[in-house]
């Protein structure tokens, strides 16, 4: 570690050469910004970023480099800093950062670093009004790490006011950086010796088996994960850690209050600081999870054998757990440290999916089909895609495909594409309902009523979300509910998951066929039980009035996830029947019985006393061919009539899409020219809805 006490100012200087707007790479649109810093070994932007708390869009930000009264500056909404190595790497001290802004277009911005033990930590700074040209502010960066944590291997980050997730799509979303000054105060205590961990982990059959790692010491702080260590594929990063997020307020409950992590297949060496530990690991809801001290001596080997308990075995039950929506780049060598990691969250299907966009893709898998799959035991990797994708009428899956369909004469006729899909055996449907990103509704609106949609994933980034879906379901359309963790933009892998009943003998094939009758639930940790007449969730049961359904359900929960709170019946879309009389053994059972009067769909949903919840598919009680909800279909039909309305006059707006940088022209010429398509699509929902409201209002 560097001694020598520096301090470094930068009077900015422009390296040659001219910033190129096309120079934008990967699913970050990533750029090196020729803007030298003292200390600092390189400086990035990206369109859209993900470090530290901040998730930065530039939306109409993109990186320009202008001078301002002689001096040489930075413009632009986000910006990325990598501290030379030389200068500081894996410290643990307080580091200050002093800013130069052109106060005139500069209002403030939010600041985000690698610290040591919090691994979101996003701060605002707001200007004080001034008449002066050059606005100079401090932070001081409490137990600063510096160890390429960030996006592109980076230290610390800034953004605009409103160059955030959050920030208004309408507003400025740049600042004006001038100057950088980075100064160490040189506290960072220094290890005494070095003792070696030796770990090996071993499943209920005392198999080994990857899992999920925590490992922090007196101070709270995480050594930095060795060799042995399994890659996550990041972004376009390989990194050997990565933290749970809480960035929109939700995050997967934890036994400590540093969230970093890493994975192990099975086994891990490393040498590590002497001193007292606390070791955590975990493999998803069905294990119980290990917390335990240990001592690491110096000069000395730390052997520690741990064999995994379950709570609860549901694949001994013909329950097998998916992932709809990881991403993950993908080559045949990155097999096997993907699947670990999988294996490590237990998650027995991960929907791998490469990502696009009306100009290009990101995430590549090396092949589709069962040439692109691959198995590991009962867990296995099946290569999709989220693409056709836009802000214009949502963000889409198709898994379980045989080969990439992207005509880019017909990209904004999700039917078409879907059609395509189904025709190869695959399931198609909307990501991010949970949520209501990118106009889901929209998309929903034109394709549900014609029979395009197989899904819709309603729970995310642990956040359920029902009313898109209830809606649906009132005017009488079967949808699946799914779950993914849009790994690595939301959750970790296997934060959100369906549960999938295939019985004893499971294939990939079988999973997605049970998927198809919706014989599952979303859930991100409860598991449920729930039968209508002894028929499993996903079923029909043919019915007339007067007729009675015996319903019995349950829900459970991992007491090293959270209390489990409540169960809840519902019956098209309301509440009608509730349990909170929880056992010891934290779970919950609810039995009713009830008249059928016409047709309607049944679904249970179980919630825990923090975050956890999770949500059967429906029972379709149909009497004379039909479940749908009388009451609801005329307020349904004209909400999706108003949002089939905005097709009229939809525009492609840039600030609304997510690769801001590549999308914008393509998809304006896309959408002009496709646009009588669209609407002709429309008019054929229109007539469908129309139909609904004289049913019921004439």
């Amino acid at each position: 570690m560097q001694k020598n006490k520096l301090s470094l100012w930068l009077a900015a200087t422009i390296l040659p050469g001219i910033l190129s707007a096309h120079e934008f790479s990967g699913s970050h649109g990533t750029v090196v910004v020729d803007w030298s810093v003292p200390g600092v070994s390189r400086v990035l932007a990206s369109g859209y970023g993900d470090s530290f708390g901040t998730e930065a869009w530039a939306r109409d930000g993109l990186p320009a480099l202008v001078e301002v009264e002689g001096r040489q500056c930075v413009q632009g909404s986000y910006f990325l800093f990598d501290v030379d190595d030389a200068f500081a790497f894996d410290i643990d001290e307080a580091v200050q950062v002093e800013f130069l802004f052109d106060r005139t277009r500069s209002a403030g911005f939010f600041i985000s670093y690698d610290q040591n033990v919090v691994a979101e930590n996003m701060r605002q700074i707001e200007f004080v009004e001034s008449d002066e040209i050059w606005y100079s502010h401090i932070v001081s960066l409490e137990r600063a790490r510096f160890a390429n944590r960030g996006e592109s291997g980076t230290d610390f980050t800034i953004a605009a006011l409103d160059g955030t997730w959050f920030g208004d799509p309408a507003a400025e979303h740049k600042v004006v950086l001038c100057g950088l000054e980075i100064k160490r105060s040189f506290e960072t205590p220094e290890p005494e010796s070095l003792g070696r961990l030796q770990l090996t982990i071993n499943d209920e059959h005392s198999r080994l088996t990857p899992a999920r790692i925590g490992l922090y010491g007196e101070t709270d702080r995480m050594p930095l994960p060795s060799a042995a260590a399994v890659t996550v594929n990041n972004y376009e990063d390989r990194t050997k850690q990565i933290f749970l997020r809480n960035t929109h307020g939700v995050v997967w409950p934890w036994p400590s209050d540093n969230r970093y992590f890493f994975y192990v297949d099975g086994e891990y060496d490393a040498d590590i600081p002497a001193g007292e530990y606390t070791l955590v690991i975990s493999k998803g809801p069905e294990y119980r999870q290990v917390v335990q001290s240990l001592s690491i001596k110096s000069g000395a080997v730390a052997r520690i054998e741990t064999h995994l308990q379950r709570w609860v075995d549901m694949p001994e039950r013909g329950w097998f757990s998916g992932d709809d929506h990881v991403h993950m780049a993908r080559t045949p060598n990155d097999n096997a440290s993907i699947s670990a990691v999988m294996q490590a969250e237990d998650v027995h299907v991960t929907n791998i999916l490469q990502m696009g966009n009306p100009f290009d893709t990101h995430f590549h898998q090396y092949a589709f089909g069962k040439n692109g799959r691959y198995r590991m035991g009962d867990h296995a990797l099946v290569p999709g895609v989220e693409d056709p994708r836009t802000a214009v009428r949502g963000h889409t899956i198709s898994k379980n495909i045989e080969e990439v369909f992207r005509p880019a004469d017909r990209y904004l006729r999700y039917d078409q594409i879907f059609a395509e899909y189904r025709s190869q055996g695959g399931l198609s449907g909307f990501a991010h309902v949970a949520g209501r990103l990118f106009n889901v509704e929209r998309g929903l609106a034109i394709d549900v009523p014609l029979g395009a949609v197989d899904f819709v994933e309603v729970l995310q980034d642990g956040a359920l979300e029902t009313e898109l879906w209830y809606g649906l379901l009132n005017l009488g359309f079967k949808l699946i509910p799914t779950a993914g963790s849009d790994f690595p933009y939301l959750g970790a892998p296997g934060s959100d998951r369906n549960y999938v009943y295939v019985g004893d003998d499971f294939t990939v094939d079988a999973y997605f066929e049970a998927l198809r009758e919706q014989q599952t639930f979303v859930s991100t940790g409860p598991i449920l039980d729930f039968t209508v007449n002894n028929q499993l969730m996903g079923a029909d049961i043919s019915a007339a009035p007067g007729d009675l359904l015996d319903i019995k359900a349950s829900a459970s929960l991992n007491p090293d996830i959270g209390l489990l709170d409540r169960i809840e019946l519902i019956v098209h879309g309301e509440v009608i029947a509730s349990a909170n009389d929880i056992s010891v053994d934290n779970s919950v059972e609810l039995r009713h019985r009830m008249t059928v009067e016409g047709g309607t769909w049944v679904a249970i949903r179980a919630y825990g006393a923090d975050q956890s919840l999770a949500h059967s598919a429906p029972v379709y009680v149909t009497v004379s061919g039909t479940f749908e909800n009388p009451a609801s279909v005329p307020v349904v039909a004209r909400r999706m009539l108003e949002r089939l309305d905005e097709f009229e006059t939809a525009r492609a707006d840039v600030t609304e899409e997510l690769e801001a940088w590549s999308v914008g022209e393509r998809l304006d010429i896309m959408l002009m020219e496709q646009r009588i398509q669209i609407l002709e699509r429309a008019e054929e929902a229109r007539a469908i809805y129309a139909r609904m409201l004289d049913r019921y209002i004439n």
